[in-house]
């Protein structure tokens, strides 16, 4: 007979599919009467390894409202087996030396073809392709999106007309140290259609940023606001604008020409529909060019207002002072007199023009007017 000792029983949430032998069973010698020889502990182990790898050992998951993780009910089914998680895991298993590599990852899959599937079972090539649209998708953004996405987030509240954030160009310069990796990203999000870059007339070289979405709830309002003094033939040429020419226009200005042959793709564009997207504030004539527009952002008149007379207080203001600079955390306390878009929006502005720049110190970062 072989002496056994009390096994502890096992929680009520575990479920052990392989019942394994006890190496104290084995170990111990047997009685002198018994038959059965006795092996090493090093031949136990040799045992158990094998054994674990011919079984697999599955753990039940913790429940949540009579369910277990896997979304299945724990009580069906009488084989009590539990599926992994939906968390991405990678299981390596030996099988009887052969080793067999095999990667799960459950909780991505896309067009039907689950990252859980076994390297080696006939989709090898789909569960590639599949890894490498994933990365894709998990790519990080660029600095100057994340730049804009900030900016967007700490645009001022501005009470007055319905205005939607912007950011200038200038203040991505001075967010971005390397102008022409935001040139370049800046180009790439317009193709993409995911921002729209607006000439503005307050300089030669200012220019506004809007994301797409944005500015298509700007066109909704003039929209709105203009339906109930037009006929809805009228009011059709702002979904010819929306639906014809921001796709396949990204540029900030437009030919006469090409507008209305991107408009007529809509329907007969007549000068009246020209004439009521000029109303609408979404198209302004070039100075330069007469047969030309720019597209416009509407409602921003105030703004831009405040954005020249803002530039001017700020710079008057440094260049009264006797070093002709001030530190920054009491300048950004300032108040504007003649500027509704806050000191912090005009100064990104000016470090990105290069009429101001910082310089440090102990007593932190200095606004320094720069020499002309």
């Amino acid at each position: 007979m072989i002496h056994r000792k009390p096994q502890p029983r096992a929680p009520s949430n575990h479920t052990a599919l392989v019942s394994l032998p006890n190496i104290n069973d084995i170990v111990t010698p047997a009685p002198a009467s018994s038959p059965q020889p006795s092996i090493s502990k090093r031949k136990f182990l040799d045992l158990y390894s094998s054994s674990v790898k011919r079984n697999r050992v599955l753990i039940k998951r913790p429940q949540r409202d009579g369910k277990d993780v896997t979304g299945e009910n724990s009580g069906e089914g009488g084989s009590g087996d539990v599926k992994p998680s939906k968390q991405l895991q990678v299981v390596v298993r030996s099988d009887l030396g052969q080793g067999v590599k095999e990667e799960v990852a459950d909780g991505v899959e896309q067009e039907g073809v689950g990252l859980g599937q076994r390297v080696g079972d006939g989709n090898d090539e789909a569960l590639k392709s599949n890894l490498e649209e994933t990365v894709e998708d998990w790519s990080m953004p660029s600095d100057t999106k994340i730049a804009l996405e900030l900016m967007r987030s700490q645009f001022p509240k501005i009470e007055k007309g319905s205005v939607r954030p912007f950011v200038l160009r200038s203040q991505l310069y001075s967010s971005v140290t390397d102008r022409t990796l935001v040139d370049r990203e800046l180009e790439r999000l317009k193709l993409e259609r995911v921002v729209r870059v607006f000439k503005l007339n307050t300089g030669q070289d200012d220019y506004a940023i809007m994301f797409m979405a944005d500015y298509l709830a700007l066109i909704d309002l003039a929209k709105t606001r203009l339906a109930k003094k037009h006929t809805e033939g009228e009011m059709a040429v702002f979904d010819w604008f929306v639906h014809h020419v921001l796709p396949s226009h990204a540029d900030a200005g437009i030919t006469h020409s090409k507008l209305v042959e991107l408009l007529s793709e809509g329907g007969d564009v007549e000068d009246r529909h020209i004439s009521l997207l000029m109303n609408a504030g979404l198209l302004t004539r070039q100075l330069v060019d007469s047969t030309a527009y720019w597209l416009a952002l509407p409602n921003v008149g105030f703004l831009l207002k405040s954005l020249a007379s803002g530039r001017k207080e700020i710079v008057s203001f440094l260049s009264r002072r006797k070093y002709r600079e001030i530190l920054q955390v009491p300048l950004e306390r300032r108040r504007l007199q003649y500027s509704v878009l806050g000191m912090r929006f005009h100064i990104r502005d000016l470090l990105g023009l290069g009429q101001i720049h910082t310089v440090p110190s102990p007593s932190g970062p200095i606004i320094r007017l720069s020499r002309d």
